[in-house]
């Protein structure tokens, strides 16, 4: 296996809140010489959000985990999905987009897993949020919802040109 350590960042954050418009907008900023792979989790038959990313750059790789959330019920299929990015053309940087209900745990915990762990580098976790949901008690006192802010090494206050201003 090759020496070189791949940089991951994973961007979580509760359903609609804009992750994969997020993924999209890292991607127009990313470096012309650097190829980036990005894992996403499908839940439907068909792959919109990874459809959607394989179109916006050159340089990229994207990898459906489809069939459930990537970070429980499908989590042999990412390790699976990763150990072909680490034995195969390594890219640059992973990011990896779990389902909106996704807890991230369980991400960092295969990530450090020693089999893996000498192949990636889990660098920032980043958790977006919607403003127009910040007092919302659906949102607010949902187990997975608070579990993705205090993984969150970054968090985003996305989508406040569709909030109030309180």
């Amino acid at each position: 296996m090759n020496s070189k350590v791949i940089p991951v960042n994973i961007i979580t954050g509760f359903l609609g809140v804009g992750k994969t418009s997020a993924l999209l907008t890292l991607l127009a900023k990313k470096p012309a010489d650097e190829y980036w792979a990005i894992v996403v989790n499908e839940f439907g038959e068909v792959g919109i959000d990874g459809a959607t990313l394989s179109q916006a750059s050159d340089g990229l790789q994207v990898a459906e985990v489809p069939g459930g959330c990537i970070c429980c019920t499908t989590s042999p299929m990412l390790r699976v999905a990763l150990g072909k990015l680490a034995r195969g053309i390594r890219p640059d940087r992973l990011l990896i987009e779990p389902s909106g209900l996704g807890h991230p745990a369980g991400i960092v915990d295969l990530l450090r897993d020693p089999m893996l762990a000498s192949a990636f580098e889990l660098r920032a976790i980043v958790s977006l949020l919607d403003a127009r949901h910040l007092e919302d008690q659906r949102y607010t006192l949902h187990e997975t919802w608070r579990d993705q802010l205090q993984l969150a090494d970054v968090l985003v206050i996305n989508k406040c040109d569709a909030a109030d201003e309180s």
